[in-house]
């Protein structure tokens, strides 16, 4: 159970870090009003386009994440944030499609399980309601989203193998006392196992979706068109 909600989160950071809330069928962003909005191509992946939108919003969305104020950033500031924005993007066009190649599929009980999780999340059902309508999403938007991400969980727990990531007691003390050091009043080790051992896992999940990553870049067609 820790490593799926471990899993979780990476999946969500994954999505988020790269700016995209919901991908229709064409791989177009939707605006506000939840027309899709069509713009240049800045990248090609596999022949399949990123847009200039969708860039721009990734990059305010990691921005807004990291708290980046982008008017103060110089050129190579900039740059930089159009950089990891790209990326992010590019990473997660490549697991969608790998996703699609590997015939995985999310079962309508997951996705109405994971859809229950994410209200349960919000005080009542207009303020969710109020959310998507922010995003520019029907119910049915977010749940085709919703089915998405529980697609890719699933392709990642059974590509990567996730459920033999294992945390030694090493590996426990060692952090335990790097953390020590440097901090006053550290709780006693088994208060914080539990912590210390779901943040090793969640590393050792991020190093092996970072070489999967990897892996399908070095075999995929992608054109930088920026």
């Amino acid at each position: 159970m820790q490593q799926k909600t471990v899993l979780i989160a990476i999946v969500g950071i994954l999505v988020v870090a790269v700016g995209v809330w919901f991908l229709s069928s064409n791989g177009e962003a939707p605006s506000q009003n939840g027309t899709p909005e069509f713009s240049e191509t800045v990248a090609r992946v596999n022949g399949e386009d990123i847009t200039r939108t969708e860039l721009e919003n990734s990059e305010a969305q990691i921005a807004a994440q990291q708290g980046i104020d982008t008017a103060s950033l110089d050129v190579a500031g900039k740059e930089q944030l159009q950089a990891q924005a790209l990326d992010g993007l590019i990473a997660n066009t490549l697991i969608q499609q790998a996703v699609v190649n590997s015939g995985i599929t999310a079962t309508e009980a997951d996705v109405s399980a994971q859809i229950e999780l994410i209200k349960g999340q919000f005080p009542d059902d207009a303020q969710f309601q109020e959310a998507l309508s922010e995003q520019g999403l029907s119910e049915s938007d977010f749940r085709e989203q919703v089915k998405g991400e529980v697609a890719m969980q699933a392709y990642l727990e059974q590509t990567l193998d996730l459920a033999s990531i294992t945390v030694t007691d090493e590996e426990v003390n060692v952090l335990y006392e790097q953390e020590s050091a440097v901090t006053e009043d550290t709780p006693p080790l088994e208060d914080v196992r539990g912590q210390i051992e779901s943040f090793v896992i969640q590393q050792k999940q991020q190093e092996l979706l970072a070489a999967h990553v990897q892996e399908l870049r070095s075999n995929a067609d992608i054109e930088i068109l920026i």
